[in-house]
């Protein structure tokens, strides 16, 4: 593995470990946040192992498309890109912060942490 691919995946990682932090300190809404953001990073690790650079792009389903990756996700994993989408700027700012606050309660941040752990260890098997 090279050290960019590395790279990006230490800081899902990270990412991975902030969210159950924020999960015990109950700040759900960002919970689901650090999840959008550690799935990012894993969909940027796998396209820096294959060779190609990451788009600047915060699109989940655009990043697992760009890597090739849209016909090998379960149903499971196409929702959960899905549902983490709106995650990546709409939970950080005004109206839509607060929406999104209702939507994501504790169940919510739950199954998406588990989720996200799940989807980073299936992908992580295709990386090494």
């Amino acid at each position: 593995m090279d050290s960019i691919t590395g790279q990006w995946l230490e800081r899902a990682d990270y990412d991975l470990e902030t969210a159950a932090s924020l999960l015990k300190s109950r700040r759900y809404l960002y919970v689901a946040f650090m999840c959008q953001q550690a799935v990012e990073k894993i969909l940027k690790s796998y396209l820096s192992f294959q060779g190609k650079t990451p788009p600047f792009v915060h699109s989940l389903p655009r990043l697992a498309e760009a890597a090739s990756l849209l016909k090998d996700l379960s149903a499971d994993f196409q929702q959960l890109l899905a549902d983490l989408n709106p995650y990546y700027i709409k939970a950080r700012y005004g109206e839509y912060k607060d929406a999104l606050a209702k939507v994501c309660q504790e169940k919510q941040a739950k199954a998406f942490l588990s989720k996200t752990k799940d989807f980073s260890q299936w992908l992580k098997q295709k990386i090494r």
